[in-house]
């Protein structure tokens, strides 16, 4: 991902490690590469369900003495929040470089319609089955969210269904003008002269 693009880079979060994938983020958008990640809900988060659990749950303990309500830390629930938190850890986003460059930054569960044609990449340095070692236990943030409060879940998982199934539809739909199109081009007779000419 060292190369510069003038486009968003698109990231599915689908089966990434949590702090791996945050601290590839991090470095990018502080260098002016603008970053989107979808899926988020499906990061995946290294050791136990139970254990994340727990560790969320002392997060949520924490609070600011003199007014929470105004002050924070503010527990977001939302797996997109969740990644935004972690990577805004790795930035110094109280100088005015930092707050740029989580401007640059854009989160999402699911997929939304701008971003559904688009071609996504993944980051080989944080994919859970290239970075964690086989047997050694994981959770989705989407769990851990579900646990302590976030409400959308089954909205996101029914609205994932719907845009696979169209996705499958346009797939084929593709597939089969392909096939038509090879077919058109080989019946058309060869003229030698245009050939020449490079048609």
């Amino acid at each position: 991902m060292s190369n510069f693009s003038a486009q968003p880079i698109v990231i599915d979060g689908k089966g990434h490690l949590l702090g791996r994938l945050a601290s590839v983020i991090a470095k990018q958008i502080l260098t002016g590469q603008k970053v989107t990640v979808v899926r988020s809900e499906e990061i995946n988060v290294s050791g136990s369900f139970f254990r994340n659990k727990l560790k969320y749950h002392n997060y949520l303990h924490k609070r600011h003495i003199v007014n929470p309500k105004k002050s924070g830390p503010f527990h977001f629930r939302a797996p997109s929040r969740i990644l935004y938190k972690a990577v805004r850890g790795m930035v110094p986003h109280k100088s005015s470089r930092g707050a740029a460059a989580l401007k640059r930054l854009e989160l999402y569960e699911g997929v939304p319609p701008a971003q559904d044609r688009v071609k996504k990449m993944v980051v080989p340095a944080a994919l859970r089955v290239l970075r964690l070692k086989p047997g050694r236990k994981f959770c989705t943030l989407k769990r851990i969210s579900h646990e302590v409060g976030w409400q959308y879940k089954d909205v996101v998982d029914r609205l994932e269904e719907k845009r696979k199934v169209k996705g499958q539809a346009y797939h084929e739909r593709k597939q089969a003008a392909l096939k038509l199109r090879s077919k058109a081009d080989a019946s058309v007779p060869q003229n030698e002269k245009l050939t020449q000419f490079g048609y």
